[in-house]
């Protein structure tokens, strides 16, 4: 089972380059229960910048992953990308899998791990 409190001790800062497409993670806000946190997110797809937090909440036995409603970026490509990005740092770091997702193509390949819990 993944844990956020886990989860928010591994957290490091990070920024990653895809071509036009550059998403940059920063702080990771755990809520008081550990039940939820929020990571904070820009991307910048073309040129176009959207500051926006991923919201992950423990759920049975695993991790939701999407975005926080109240900050509610258009959902671009580069969004999307941002949210795969989340839930593989989430498997590589905790193990687990991926779970139901309405953003399959975006998906990095489980490439063989183990699970422990949905993403």
């Amino acid at each position: 089972m993944i844990r956020l409190a886990e989860v928010a001790r591994r957290h490091a800062p990070s920024s990653e380059r895809f071509g036009d497409l550059l998403v940059k993670f920063d702080r990771l806000y755990l809520e008081t229960g550990e039940r939820a946190a929020l990571l904070e997110a820009l991307v910048v797809d073309r040129g176009h910048p959207q500051r926006f937090f991923i919201q992950l909440a423990a759920r049975d036995g695993g991790v939701m992953v999407r975005c926080d409603p109240l900050t509610d970026p258009e959902k671009t490509a580069g969004v999307k990308h941002a949210l795969a990005l989340a839930a593989h740092r989430l498997r590589f770091d905790c193990g687990g899998r991926y779970g139901s997702t309405n953003i399959a193509e975006y998906l990095i390949p489980e490439a063989g791990r183990g699970g422990g819990g949905t993403v």
